[in-house]
């Protein structure tokens, strides 16, 4: 079973429709659910758990998943809540700001409750963001679900993906983050926010990045742009340049990423334990090849469910 379930927050990105930003078009998203899209674009099995709103866009996110082929089972409408919305802007660079209207939105009102209805039997991987530690409710939901997960065996994966301007108070920012890594198998992390995180506990990147290893983390992808990539593993690191590209729009980067990470990490060397494949170097640095070719490919195109990758553009 090589089942992905996504966690996390399923919402309307408003696209700019010209270079300056002065028209926008409504384009499903939410970093989780575009990780979903992308690894069921490539050929895996995905569903997305989270809360959607009960208003006009919950039939164009529903429709949209299922367009992809990304399970909704677990998706729950929840009474008289509105779906969450970010602006996206994007520079001449194809760089992104974001600008989200978010307050008490369907994404956050998904509780423990809910979590009961997954048949973990199905489940192999379960993939979340950072987006659900924002506030108490959610934070407590989304550590239920890695809880479960650890209980059943299922490899967990971490996408820090930072914004900034969603948490009321910066400084609770690490420590929530952080009460989530002993649940983590693999971590992703972007170079600024690595830089972010380590500031926020007085200690270098390196020092960092070596405490998660020591709480038990197996991997830490860390991505920094245009710039070569470094896989972080307690006995060796492996490290890729990005392949060169004309980007024209970078908001599916990150997601498809690590939805080609995890993809080929369940799908490929079927012949190993996943917990061998953690620990194979070779292994490894075919995923993160593998996982850097996807987030390259989905530069290509503006959009986040349409530009993520399918198999035969990434082989």
């Amino acid at each position: 079973m090589t089942k992905l379930l996504s966690l996390g927050e399923l919402l309307i990105d408003m696209l700019p429709q010209d270079s300056h930003n002065t028209a926008y078009l409504p384009i499903p998203g939410g970093a989780p659910a575009n990780v979903a899209v992308g690894y069921a674009k490539l050929g895996g099995s995905a569903a997305f758990c989270g809360g959607m709103g009960d208003d006009y866009f919950a039939k164009q996110l529903t429709d949209a998943l299922k367009q992809y082929n990304v399970g909704t089972e677990y998706l729950f409408t929840i009474k008289n809540a509105q779906t969450a919305m970010v602006i996206v802007s994007l520079d001449e660079t194809g760089e992104r700001s974001f600008n989200f209207y978010r307050h008490n939105t369907a994404d956050l009102l998904l509780t423990p409750e809910h979590l009961q209805q997954i048949q973990w039997d199905e489940i192999s991987t379960l993939h979340f963001c950072s987006n659900t530690l924002t506030s108490i409710a959610i934070a407590n939901t989304t550590l239920s679900a890695l809880k479960q997960a650890k209980i059943h065996n299922k490899l967990v994966s971490f996408d820090v993906n930072l914004r900034y301007s969603l948490w009321h108070n910066i400084r609770d920012i690490e420590p929530n983050v952080r009460a989530c890594y002993a649940h983590c198998d693999i971590i992703k992390l972007s170079r600024d926010e690595l830089n972010f995180l380590a500031e926020q506990t007085r200690q270098s990147g390196d020092e960092y990045l070596q405490s998660l290893l020591e709480l038990g983390v197996s991997l830490i992808f860390l991505t920094d742009g245009p710039e070569p990539a470094t896989v972080y593993h307690k006995t060796f690191n492996v490290s890729e340049a990005a392949p060169i590209i004309n980007a024209k729009d970078t908001t599916s980067a990150g997601d498809a990423f690590i939805a080609g990470v995890l993809y080929h990490l369940n799908h490929y060397n079927e012949t190993l334990l996943p917990s061998d494949k953690l620990n194979n170097k070779q292994v490894i640095k075919d995923a993160l090849s593998f996982g850097l070719r996807c987030g390259s490919k989905a530069c290509l195109s503006k959009g986040a469910f349409p530009a993520l990758p399918v198999l035969d553009d990434v082989l």
